[in-house]
């Protein structure tokens, strides 16, 4: 193990190495999207709009019921600035129908 320097402190809520301006996001798309991530479907949608004011740095894991979280860098959303981008898309996303119009969004601190 490496020692560590007397003055390097232990902190919570860093993410050292990344950037600054990185931001997480808690997004409930309201029903699974395990079935969702080929292109045209449901998140496909999703990250192009997440793209727009922003760069994806990570994607966690679906809970299996339309909840992931993710890692952006140099956003523009605010979480309801987003939540409303994504309800925008409607009650038919993509190829399967996906219906993204309750679809939530909050801040994450990781």
């Amino acid at each position: 193990m490496v020692a560590r320097a007397a003055n390097n402190l232990i902190a919570f809520g860093h993410t050292n190495g990344i950037g600054e301006d990185v931001e997480m996001f808690t997004i409930d798309g309201g029903a699974t999207l395990a079935n969702e991530t080929n292109p045209g479907e449901a998140m496909d949608f999703f990250v192009r709009v997440i793209e727009e004011k922003c760069t994806i740095i990570a994607v966690g894991a679906e809970d299996g019921n339309g909840g992931f979280r993710i890692m952006v860098q140099g956003s523009l959303w605010t979480p309801a600035d987003l939540q409303t981008a994504l309800q925008a898309l409607g009650s038919t996303v993509g190829t399967n129908n996906y219906n993204a119009s309750g679809a939530t969004v909050s801040a994450f601190t990781f």
